[in-house]
Order: structure tokens, then sequence, then C-alpha cells
């Protein structure tokens, strides 16, 4: 089987669901950030601040194209994966592409919940909350989410609900694109 992407912006739920969803699939689940990390021995966050944004992302695509060809895994990159064209196009090729989206209020709730640093919402312009930066990249990235297979809501269900969707979805697929 194509392995499944699940794409989307953070806090919408790619590890959470994806661990559902791996474990109802039986799938192995890679987290392409924590891949970067042990690589690189380093948090993401350090890499933007030491090397810059450019770095971090060629260093995602290369992570992503050796992640993607490979069969029966469940794949979580990082938000902005989808920013580079060629990424999704090998996404789009190679894989099963889901996209979790949610509220943007329900987003800031999520992230605010976790100790990890999004160099994203810090690169806020002066006086502007979280909350307006969440949704002036979600307003720049949603054209690209949008070019999933599968879009889902995460706003109001559960993991176990949204992976249960997608597995409806995915036995209704079968011998299509599958």
């Amino acid at each position: 089987m194509k392995s499944l992407i699940l794409v989307g912006f953070m806090g919408t739920g790619k590890t959470t669901v994806g661990r559902v969803l791996a474990q109802k699939l039986q799938l192995q689940m890679v987290d392409l950030d924590a891949v970067i990390v042990q690589e690189q021995q380093m948090e993401i966050g350090e890499i933007f601040a030491r090397y810059g944004e450019e770095p971090f992302r060629q260093m995602e695509h290369e992570v992503l194209c050796r992640y993607v060809v490979q069969p029966d895994l469940l794949i979580s990159p990082g938000g902005g994966a989808v920013l580079r064209a060629e990424n999704r196009a090998v996404m789009r090729e190679n894989c099963v592409v889901i996209s979790l989206m949610a509220r943007p209020e329900v987003i800031l709730e999520r992230v605010n919940r976790e100790d990890t640093v999004r160099p994203v919402l810090e690169q806020r312009e002066p006086g502007q909350t979280k909350l307006q930066r969440i949704e002036q990249v979600l307003q720049q990235r949603m054209p690209c989410y949008q070019e999933a297979d599968l879009v889902l809501d995460t706003s109001d269900q559960s993991p176990e609900v949204l992976a249960d969707q997608v597995i409806e979805w995915l036995n209704g697929q079968a011998g299509e694109r599958i």
C-alpha cells in the first residue's frame, strides 16, 4: 500500500490522529520533524535560530524524499512542508495525502498546551497576537493544504473518530488510487 501522509498546520492533530491511525492500520508512524531533530542533534527551534528557515526547509525536503517512496508508512511532516511545490508533488506522486484542518482558535488552544517552541508563531509582527499570526499563516498555506486527497476538520472530533473516517474513506478508495 502507498504510504499515508498527514499534512496540516501545527495543532491540527497530525501527531495525535496519526498515532491512532497508525495503530488501527498497523503502520509504522514516522514524524519527519523528529527524524530531523535526531539527525541534527538539535531541536527545530534551534535549527531555525542557528541556520534560518531555508536551510531547515532543505533538510525537511531531503528527509521527506527519503520516506515518501517507502510503502506502508504513516508519515507526519511539519506544517510548513507543503510550502515547497516540489514537496507537494513528491507527496502526491508517492503517497495518499490527508490534510488535517482546525479552526484558528482551536489551534491556538492546542499549541498553548505544549512546551514546544513554534518558530512560525514567534515570527510575529509588532502588536500581532498569536491568534492573528495563526490566521495569517493559515490563509497563506490553505491552498497547499487543500490539494490533499482527503481534507478533515479536526476541531470537534476525537482522534479515534477521525482515524475511523480516514479508514472508511480509504476503504472506499480501494482500487482507485491506492
